[in-house]
C-alpha cells in the first residue's frame, strides 16, 4: 500500500509539471502572436506596412512556435517511454514469488486431508499479520466452515490453499506433501473455488463455463448448468450458451455471475471444494435451488466453507473462528455456541439480539 501511494504522489508530481510545461507553452505562443498583432497594427496605421500582409504575419508567428511545442511533445513522450520501459524491465527481473515443485498431487476419490502447521502470513506492505500461527487440521472427505469478522484472514486461508500466496512461516500439507513440492497446474486442477466476485471474460457464457474444464463436452456443461440452477435462465436467452456476458459479466445479475461460479465447480469436479461466501448474492430462492446443488457438490469431498450465513456454517463438520489472523476457536456448532464465545456473539448479532434458543441441523 505504502508503494502504491507513493507511485502516486511521483505519477501525480509529474503530470503536474506536465500540466505546467503545457500551460506556458500555449501562453509564450499567445503572446508571441499578440506581440506581432500588435506591432503590426501600428506599423499598418503609419502606413509601414500592407494591411493585408498582417493576418500572413500572424499566422507565420503562430506557425513558428508549432516545431517548439512538438519538440515539448515528443520530450514528454520519450521520458513516459523510458518509465514504462523500466518498469517493463523491472517486472521482467523480479522472481517469482510462487515457484513450481516436481510432484503431482493425488487425486483421492474422498477428497484430501489439509493441515496447516504454524501457518503465518504478512502481505507485502502491510503492517499487521494477516494470518499468526494457524494450527487446523480438515480430514479428508469433512467439511471446515471458516467464520469471523470482516478481515479476519478467511479468505487468506483459501489464497494459501490454492498457492497465490506463500506462508513466511509455517507450512501446508495436502496428504503429508509441502505445498511447495507441488506442479502449480495440477495443484489448482485439484481444487475448485467458488469465489464471492466472479470473474467473467468478455466472452461467451459457454466459453467462460468451460474455463473450467476446456475439453468438457455439451452433455457435461449442460449437467453442470442443471446442477447450478441456471438452465432454466439459459434457455430463455435468445442465444443460449453463445450469449456474451460483456466485460466481468456486466451483461448478468450478481447472482447470475455467482451460480456460473458454481456451474464452473460442478464442471471441475475437484476433489477439494472451497466456497468463499458462494451465496452471498442469491436470494432466497436461488440459494434454496443452489443449496441442495451444494450439498450434492460437496459429497464426498474436502470442503471449506467461507460464510456469514448460519444456514450455510451450521451444518459443517467442524467451525474454525478467525479473529484479526488468529484461530481462537474451533468444534462444531453446538459446541461453540456452548462456549459462549466470539461465534456465539457473531450468531446473536446476525439474529438481531435474538435470545431464541439455538438447535442443531436435524434435531
Amino acid at each position: 500500500m505504502n508503494l502504491v501511494r507513493g507511485y502516486q504522489r511521483i505519477r501525480l508530481e509529474l503530470l503536474r509539471d506536465l500540466s505546467s510545461q503545457t500551460a506556458q507553452l500555449e501562453i509564450v505562443t499567445g503572446l508571441g502572436a499578440l506581440a506581432v498583432a500588435v506591432v503590426g497594427a501600428r506599423l499598418a496605421a503609419e502606413h509601414q506596412l500592407a494591411a493585408t500582409t498582417l493576418p500572413l504575419l500572424i499566422l507565420l508567428a503562430l506557425a513558428s512556435f508549432l516545431p517548439i511545442s512538438e519538440i515539448a511533445n515528443v520530450s514528454r513522450q520519450l521520458a513516459d517511454t523510458i518509465a514504462s520501459t523500466r518498469r517493463y524491465y523491472a517486472v521482467q527481473r523480479e522472481r517469482p514469488a510462487v515457484t513450481d515443485g516436481p510432484l503431482r498431487p493425488p487425486a483421492p476419490a474422498g477428497g484430501s486431508a489439509i493441515r496447516f502447521e504454524g501457518v503465518s502470513l504478512c502481505y507485502p506492505g502491510a503492517r499487521r499479520l494477516a494470518l499468526s500461527d494457524i494450527e487446523l487440521e480438515v480430514p479428508a472427505g469433512s467439511t471446515m466452515a471458516l467464520v469471523g469478522p470482516s478481515g479476519a484472514g478467511k479468505t487468506t486461508i483459501a489464497n494459501l490453499l490454492l498457492r497465490f500466496w506463500d506462508p513466511n512461516a509455517g507450512r501446508i500439507l495436502i496428504d503429508g506433501v509441502n505445498l511447495p513440492d507441488f506442479q502449480l497446474d495440477h495443484l489448482r486442477a485439484r481444487i475448485s473455488l467458488v469465489s464471492q466476485d466472479t470473474y467473467l471474460f468478455n466472452d461467451t457464457l459457454r466459453a467462460n463455463v468451460l474455463l473450467a474444464r476446456p475439453e468438457a463436452d455439451e452433455a457435461a456443461i449442460r449437467r453442470a448448468l442443471e446442477q447450478a440452477a441456471l438452465a432454466d435462465f439459459v434457455e430463455s436467452l435468445p442465444d443460449g450458451l453463445d450469449t456474451m456476458v460483456g466485460e466481468r459479466g456486466v451483461q448478468l445479475s450478481g447472482g447470475q455471475r455467482q451460480r456460473v461460479a458454481i456451474a464452473r465447480a460442478f464442471l471441475k469436479n475437484a476433489p477439494t471444494l472451497i466456497l468463499d461466501e458462494a451465496t452471498s448474492h442469491l436470494d432466497a430462492v436461488s440459494e434454496a435451488q443452489v443449496r441442495t446443488a451444494l450439498d450434492a457438490l460437496m459429497r464426498n469431498r474436502t470442503t471449506i466453507v467461507i460464510a456469514h450465513r448460519l444456514s450455510t456454517v451450521r451444518d459443517a463438520d467442524r467451525l474454525a473462528v478467525l479473529d484479526r489472523g488468529r484461530l481462537v476457536e474451533t468444534g462444531t456448532h453446538g459446541e461453540l455456541l456452548a462456549r459462549n464465545g466470539l461465534y456465539a456473539r457473531l450468531i446473536r448479532r446476525q439474529l438481531g439480539g435474538a435470545q431464541q434458543p439455538f438447535r442443531l441441523a436435524g434435531n
